[in-house]
């Protein structure tokens, strides 16, 4: 049997970007110089506009999909395969599991001539891992689940490069807060890799309403990053050259 023609399941047409593109766009990865063209383009072109709102929509784009039994079944099947592996391994089947369902919410098709960015984008892309501590175990959570008063978090981070980092809360108010560095942390200067444990847990507070999390890493200041809140769902503002990315909290009752 023939391996399938990738090349022909190009979304949108010949002048359109390419699904890395938008999610690089989406996930706030590409500077000024770099969006501004691709936003244009967003503005006018009718074939882009639903591939970037799919992205912004996350699983609610697919209905037809559930996604906590899809995010289990991958969890079942990897934790299976973990078993014959060293006992770090299993650490890693959470980030391994919502990695998988990521990829299958926003059905990226990559186009032959991002292949190598692709390549790179896998080893420097900037994440942040939400674990949700049960007792003596953590459990990789998913961007947009419930969560409540008292929930305690750790975080997992990958950087592209060395560099201060934090990770910021916006509540539902639009107040800002430091989720990390948690108190007794004061370096805040992590080097460049996959997978780096962040120190400390975090509990959540009372407060209800959805909440966004923005990992925020700077690789050229000497200090911590100084951001200020834009309002409630929004990023927050932060010095240039710093990146972010973000995680939500549904805290509703």
């Amino acid at each position: 049997m023939s391996p399938p023609d990738l090349t022909t399941l190009r979304a949108g047409g010949p002048d359109c970007p390419s699904d890395l593109a938008l999610d690089r766009l989406h996930l706030g990865e590409l500077d000024a110089a770099q969006r501004a063209p691709l936003e244009l383009h967003l503005k006018d072109c009718a074939l882009c506009a639903p591939r970037m709102q799919e992205r912004v929509q996350g699983f609610q784009a697919l209905p037809q999909v559930d996604e906590r039994a899809l995010l289990a079944s991958l969890r079942t099947r990897l934790a299976a395969q973990a078993q014959a592996r060293p006992a770090w391994w299993r650490f890693l089947v959470p980030v391994a599991a919502a990695t998988a369902a990521a990829l299958l919410a926003v059905v990226l098709v990559p186009r032959t001539d991002d292949l190598d960015t692709a390549a790179l984008r896998e080893k420097g892309a900037l994440a942040l891992h939400v674990f949700r501590l049960r007792g003596e175990k953590a459990e990789e959570a998913v961007s947009g689940e419930r969560f409540g008063p008292g929930d305690r978090l750790r975080f997992v981070v990958d950087l592209p490069s060395d560099g201060y980092a934090a990770v910021l809360g916006v509540e539902q108010s639009g107040a800002l807060y430091t989720a990390w560095p948690t108190e007794g942390v004061a370096q805040t200067f992590r080097a460049a890799g996959r997978h780096i444990e962040l120190p400390g847990a975090v509990a959540l507070d009372g407060s209800r309403g959805v909440e966004q999390l923005h990992l925020v890493h700077c690789a050229k200041p000497a200090d911590p990053p100084a951001c200020v809140s834009q309002g409630t769902g929004q990023k927050p503002r932060c010095p240039a050259g710093c990146i972010l990315t973000s995680f939500e909290l549904d805290k509703r009752p």
